[in-house]
Order: C-alpha cells, then structure tokens, then sequence
C-alpha cells in the first residue's frame, strides 16, 4: 500500500511536469505513440498527421502562388510573406517533430524514471521547483501564441468588413491572402470555407510552436532538476559529522553515475531538439523584423484592431525565443553552480584514497553544460540579445528600402 502510494506521488509529479505540453502534442499527433498502443490509436494518430500536413499545404502553396502569379508590389509581397514562413516553420517544426519521436519517447521514459528514483523528500522538491519553472514557460508560451496568432486568423480579417473590387464584386479578407486557380477564395461560399481552415491551420501551426517549446523547457529544466539533485547529494557528503569510508565509496559511486545518466540524458535531448532550436531561432529573427514591419504599416493605416494584434504576435515571437534561450542559460548556470560546489567539497576531511576521486569528477564539473541549435548558435540570454538586435537592424533596414 506504502508503495502503491509513492508510485502515484511520483506520477503525479511527473504528470504536474508534462501536462501541458503532452496535451497540446496530443491535440496534434506528435506525442510519440507509446509500444503498448492499440491500432485503432496508431492509425488515428497517422490521419492526425495527414491532417495536419494538409492544413500546412492549404496555406503555403497557395500563399506561395499568390506571392509569385498575383502580386506585383513589393510592399503587398511583403505583407504576404510572414504568414507563409510561419506556417513552413510550423510545418518544419512539427516534421522534425515525428522523425525524432523514438528519441522523445526515450527521453520521457528517462524523466520518468528519474522521477521514480527520486527517493528522498529534498530530491523531489528540487526536481519539482525546476519542474514548474518548465510548465510556467508552456503555459504562458500558449498564451502567447495562441492569442496573438487566433487573433490574426479571426479579428484581423473580420475587421475590414466587405470591400468592393472595381469589378463591382463584393469580397472580404482573409488572414493569410491565397490564390486558389479554380476558385476566388474571396467570394461566398467558398470565402467561409477557406476562412474555417486557415483558422484550423493556424491553430496546428501555433501547437507545433508551442509543443516544440514546452517540450524543451520540460527537457531542460528537468536536466537542471537532476543538477540540483547531484548538489543536494554533494551537501550530503558535506553535512556528514564522520566520515564513513564505505559510505563515502557508496555516495562518491551515486555522484559519479548520476552525473554520467545526466550527461548521456542531455546529448540525447540535445541531438533530438537542436534543428527545432535552429528553425526557431531562424524563423522567429525574421519574424520579428516582419512584424515590427507591419506594426508600422498599420499605423500608416490607421488599423488599431490590426495594430494590437500584431504587437501580441511580435510579443509571442520575441517570447517564444526568450523561453528557449532562458533555459539554455538556466542549464549553464546550473552547471556552474554544481561546478562550484565540487569544487568547494570539504575533500580534506576524506581518506587520501577517496578525495583523489573527486579529482575527475571536478575536471568535469567544470566544464559548464551548454545546448546549441543545429551546432550553430548557444542557446543564451547573449544569444537572445543578438538575435533582437539582429531582428530590429533588418527592421530599419527593410523600412528604409521600401
């Protein structure tokens, strides 16, 4: 019965973790399928996808056909170009997303397993301090996104009302301008229908996001729950009024395993979301320059309902970067914490045999853990700064070309 109820305890946690981000990649078919899983649920979740990728194509090939067949300002091809790259990094995204689903699985039965060792009462608070860092990011990353970017899909167009084209047609916008070949999407009936499903592809689009991001603040922060858990193990090895040789052999042989599951944990995630990061990072810069872009154009307009959203989307897209690129920080900054604790370890009151194991494990404390995207660029506030810098110099830039 004890045991019964330890098992939900820690169930409970992890499932307190994961929530959020388990149901968006769920609502969207790229939580990856468990082993024991029915038919019935594999083939649901593989019409899930067909769906999805639809949804993707529905709004950047016709997106793209109106860039290239219809449009001959630069200002209007502009315009056209924020959805389109918001989509494809969606698309992207939630690709990358099924083709490294055995690796997540992997990785989140690593979690959980990791949350069932966690014996001790401080283990566990550290672990879940750290836990809800990670869920705080998905749920406010959700709001965010799902806001700015369903009010983009709905208030945006309904806002500008019924137009009249000069051949005397009565049209009314759409969030994400197309060009259909055998039909107007413009003109009733057919503008309710595309109307529905660019909403419906919004809606898969900003679940790609934010999936992609809470699944990696979940990772990252769950790394840094498993640093604070070596620490707690260090102050033990501190806090000891006689040092016990066997003991000792037995904590200093925890450390030194646990330190080596953490580190194998980590290149695994890192291997499994670096070109996420990298489509993010990427995207995300061009984004904001587009929408502060935009932002400018509305006001020359005089579009407040148009202004407001596009300043909740620049909003969601700047913080969409700061979740990742805070998290790759708390991860470096943890590890230097742990570092500096092996390295201030009371070694002097062990045996001369067991202090000369901490040698090692203080050689590799010291080198501070760090998660890049695509290899290319480290995951840091430093790197959020440059990339906002990045973002408003291009800004400037495209402003004064047009």
């Amino acid at each position: 019965m004890k045991g019964s109820s330890k098992t939900n305890r820690h169930e409970n946690d992890f499932n307190y973790a994961v929530q959020v981000t388990r149901v968006i990649l769920r609502m969207i078919g790229t939580w990856p399928i468990p082993g024991y899983a029915s038919n019935v649920e594999r083939i649901a979740t593989r019409l899930q996808n067909v769906i999805c990728y639809f949804l993707f194509a529905f709004i950047i090939v016709p997106g793209l056909l109106r860039v290239f067949l219809k449009e001959h300002e630069f200002k209007r091809r502009v315009r056209l170009l924020a959805p389109i790259l918001n989509c494809w990094m969606g698309c992207m995204k939630y690709s990358l997303l099924i083709y490294h689903a055995r690796e997540i699985r992997s990785c989140v039965k690593q979690a959980w397993q990791d949350w069932i060792d966690a014996i001790d009462w401080n283990d566990r608070q550290a672990m879940l301090s750290k836990a809800k860092v990670g869920r705080k990011f998905a749920i406010f990353s959700a709001v965010f996104m799902y806001v700015g970017g369903l009010s983009y899909r709905t208030l945006v167009p309904l806002s500008k009302g019924r137009m009249l084209t000069p051949m005397n047609v009565t049209v009314r916008a759409l969030a994400c301008p197309s060009y259909f070949v055998k039909f107007d999407g413009e003109v009733s009936p057919a503008y309710e229908i595309v109307f529905t499903l660019q909403f419906f592809a919004g809606l898969i689009t900003y679940s790609a996001r934010v999936g992609a991001a809470g699944l990696a603040a979940f990772f990252i922060m769950h790394v840094c729950g498993q640093l604070n858990v070596l620490i707690n193990k260090l102050q033990r090895l501190n806090d000891m009024p006689q040092p016990d040789d066997r003991a000792i052999a037995i904590l200093l042989a925890d450390i030194v395993e646990h330190q080596i599951k953490i580190k194998h944990f980590l290149k695994q995630v890192e291997k499994t979301m670096r070109y996420v990061w990298l489509v993010e990072i990427m995207g995300s810069a061009i984004l904001l320059c587009l929408s502060g872009y935009y932002i400018i154009m509305e006001w020359e307009n005089s579009n407040s309902t148009a202004m407001l959203t596009m300043s909740v989307m620049l909003t969601s897209f700047t913080f969409s970067i700061f979740t990742n690129c805070y998290v790759g920080q708390r991860l470096t900054d943890q590890s230097i914490k742990f570092g500096l604790m092996t390295s201030t370890t009371s070694w002097h009151r062990l045996k001369y045999k067991r202090a000369r194991t901490l040698i090692l494990i203080m050689a590799i404390s010291n080198i501070p853990a760090k998660i890049s995207a695509g290899r290319i660029v480290e995951m840091s506030l430093p790197t959020f700064s440059n990339i906002v810098k990045t973002s408003m110099a291009y800004f400037n830039l495209l402003r004064k070309f047009t």
